[in-house]
């Protein structure tokens, strides 16, 4: 995967159910990332809040600049390609999508996905339901159970509110019975599901003067510092938890499989793996989202290392699941299995999109 490529997350939901309360909580406390947010209406988004530092754009494309080196983006649907592509030149660590409360979610995915500009990588489906009224909502609108199971992460906002939010816990699990569900309160969600550890850690960085991109593994190193001291520090999620594992070589296509179904509440996976045949692939994942590339020079450290953020995880299950993926250092080499993971790839994703065309 590209280094500058820029995560974009698409956050939908129906009407009132609070997205644009939770990039509110986004923009205030992503400390020193630069994120841009792309909107249908500046009405919605507590711009003022956010230090408005100046204004650029023209045409039906409206941007505005803030001063904590944010951005945020009003389009049309036929523009979001551009607008992402031009956000993904301007230095940020994350691009949010708001999708209308009236939108399909799956083809705002498709649209990220299979956007052509190799600066931009798509972050997740982050789906927000108002657990108050969602049994209600659903009965009026059945096409939201579709939306629930395309969901990389549910947000259950507005569970103070509800009557009976296990209840709602279990409407939400019948239909996304994979995905995390992090219930909030005025759609508080940890920054760290969204914003890489590193990301911060490497802004952090530069505002003490020191800019440098972190390796992964000083970011891994720095992750489990902070998860390390988490009982120094109060926590608004305990939902919200890390599971780091390391592990010597691991079958590619048993990684493959775990990668593209992985154990429930993990939204997101990053390391590097070590397959049978010596070949070290950096790996991400997002919900069921895969995404490899060959290691740009050895790094040091256990063959393989990864770390799993989400919501209620199992760290032993977590744990047993890679171990399940262990090589045999017994078996004949299978100088194909490696593709199953490099089919993941952006050469692979390049390839298959030519044949499609």
């Amino acid at each position: 995967m590209s280094p500058r490529a820029v995560p974009v997350v698409v956050v939908a939901g129906y009407l009132g159910a609070g997205k644009s309360t939770l990039l509110n909580h986004l923009l205030a406390g992503a400390g020193e990332a630069r994120i841009g947010v792309v909107v249908n209406d500046f009405g919605a988004v507590n711009i003022d809040a956010m230090l408005v530092s100046s204004a650029a754009g023209g045409g039906s494309v409206r941007t505005v600049s803030l001063s904590n080196g944010c951005v945020c983006c009003t389009v049309d649907d036929d523009e979001l390609e551009d607008v992402l592509g031009t956000l993904a030149g301007r230095g940020l660590d994350l691009i949010v999508v708001e999708a209308s409360g009236l939108a399909e979610p799956a083809a705002m995915v498709r649209r990220v996905v299979l956007a052509p500009d190799p600066r931009i990588d798509y972050g997740g489906l982050v789906y927000v339901a108002d657990a108050a009224h969602l049994p209600d909502t659903m009965e009026r609108h059945p096409s939201l159970r579709h939306h629930l199971a395309l969901a990389d992460l549910v947000v259950l906002n507005k569970i103070d509110l509800a009557d009976d939010p296990d209840a709602a816990r279990a409407l939400v699990r019948a239909h996304a019975p994979s995905a995390p569900v992090v219930r909030t309160v005025d759609a508080v969600v940890p920054v760290e599901l969204l914003i890489d550890p590193d990301v911060l850690a490497r802004r952090a960085a530069e505002r003490v003067g020191t800019p440098r991109q972190l390796t992964l593994d000083e970011a891994l190193r720095e992750h489990e510092h902070d998860h390390d001291h988490a009982g120094e520090h109060t926590h608004l999620h305990d939902e919200y938890s890390a599971v780091d594992v390391s592990a010597g070589r691991l079958d590619a296509r048993a990684v493959a499989e775990f990668l593209a179904d992985p154990p429930r509440g993990v939204f997101r996976t990053k390391g590097f793996v070590t397959v049978a045949d010596g070949t070290r692939l950096e790996v991400h994942s997002v919900g069921r989202h895969v995404r490899t590339a060959p290691e740009r020079g050895r790094r040091g450290g256990p063959e393989s290392v990864l770390v799993f953020l989400g919501i209620g995880l199992d760290g032993a299950a977590v744990r047993a699941r890679v171990e399940g993926c262990a090589a045999d250092p017994m078996a004949a080499p299978d100088a194909q299995a490696v593709l199953s993971l490099l089919r993941y790839s952006d050469a692979a994703q390049a390839d298959s999109a030519f044949i499609e065309d």
